[in-house]
């Protein structure tokens, strides 16, 4: 029974990436014989893997195949990435999917952004994996594994016990923000402004186990608790939180909001009571958001290691697409970005960091890295 062209072809592309064909493929006679078809047949092949971009040529004679396939079984493989507008304008999560498309384009794997539910509607090809940015893409993700059931899927920022996942270790994260109020400022009557809790593997709830691991090991730190309700965390709720945050203790001299947005609150708290931050009420948030750099002072926050979490990921996917079957989580160790919220700093300094800034919120002189460990200012 003779074969389907598109057959062969996919054949002779797995052969090309995995050694079989170097530098040139056979003849047209000798694939002919060797796949049992007519020369037509295979003319049509040799033009489907030139679409391919796996060989350049003409018709059998001297077709050379492309260096970049061989022995490459990445080759052309596609990557969806599902991620939001939103996680995409957080500096941890947008220079994490820049190294990550640059590691990835390097073996010549090719990356497709998708923002909506439209575009996978419109989506006409299969992925070789999925890429998950945060819980905000769930609804994205079930869509797309609805037309490609058998897809692999990796995540990133959601640790997962049904997908491999690289996510910020968001429990050290919790202890070592406590840790920073008490050993280097000197606090011992902390608050915390959490949300989400009832989601154990979420990243609030296991910033907040940090945080109670940290005082089950200090008996002098004194924790209160004040729990944003889900729906409300983007409204006025974490300022008025803080009024009953303060009844549970009036001591209280620092704040660990479990989010940066949940930590304007505290600012608002403070400009509203008179308080000074941070002489006289302490703040740190987590997540790095653009907006913490505005705020005077600025907000003490944690970032991830962006360069250790893409090559974490870029790991993850090559496992995948190798169809090694592991949902083990990978974690990148947080990083504290101390800034005046917890310290004291010149307010002048304060003053010209701030400057730097338009008003759309873009900076036109913000852009050191460290690239040496990947820690986003």
């Amino acid at each position: 029974m003779a074969r389907d062209f598109k057959s062969i072809a996919q054949t002779i592309a797995d052969g090309i990436k995995s050694g079989i064909y170097t530098e040139t493929l056979p003849s047209i006679a000798r694939l002919s014989k060797q796949y049992d078809v007519c020369p037509a047949t295979v003319k049509k092949v040799l033009a489907l893997l030139q679409d391919w971009n796996l060989v350049s040529g003409e018709h059998g004679r001297c077709v050379r195949i492309n260096p970049k396939a061989e022995c490459n079984a990445y080759f052309h493989k596609n990557i969806v990435i599902l991620v939001s507008l939103y996680s995409m304008s957080i500096p941890y999560f947008e220079r994490t999917l820049r190294e990550l498309t640059d590691l990835l384009s390097k073996v010549y794997i090719t990356t497709h952004l998708f923002f909506t539910s439209e575009q996978i509607h419109d989506c006409n090809f299969m992925p070789d994996c999925i890429l998950t940015v945060s819980n905000t893409s769930e609804v994205m993700l079930e869509t797309l594994l609805e037309k490609y059931p058998k897809c692999p899927v990796v995540r990133f920022f959601h640790s997962s016990t049904n997908y491999p996942s690289v996510s910020p270790n968001n429990r050290k994260t919790g202890y070592e923000a406590i840790q920073h109020l008490v050993d280097d400022c000197g606090h011992r009557h902390i608050g915390i402004i959490a949300t989400q809790l009832r989601y154990k593997k979420d990243c609030f709830c296991q910033r907040y186990d940090g945080a109670l691991e940290y005082a089950a090991k200090h008996p002098e730190v004194m924790l209160s608790m004040v729990e944003v309700p889900e729906l409300e965390m983007y409204s006025p709720a974490s300022f008025h939180q803080m009024e009953s945050l303060m009844a549970k203790d009036p001591e209280i001299t620092a704040v660990f909001a479990l989010s940066d947005i949940l930590a304007l609150g505290v600012y608002a708290y403070a400009a509203l009571h008179g308080l000074r931050i941070p002489d006289d009420l302490a703040v740190i948030g987590c997540d790095n958001e653009n907006f913490g750099n505005c705020l005077i002072p600025a907000l003490t926050t944690f970032t991830g290691n962006y360069l250790d979490s893409a090559q974490k990921l870029f790991k993850k996917i090559l496992d995948a697409l190798q169809g090694k079957k592991s949902n083990e989580g990978l974690y990148s160790n947080p990083i504290l970005l101390a800034k005046g919220s917890t310290r004291k700093t010149n307010y002048q300094l304060e003053i010209s960091n701030l400057s730097n800034f338009t008003l759309q919120g873009v900076s036109t002189q913000y852009s050191p890295t460290n690239t040496k460990n990947g820690t986003v200012p």
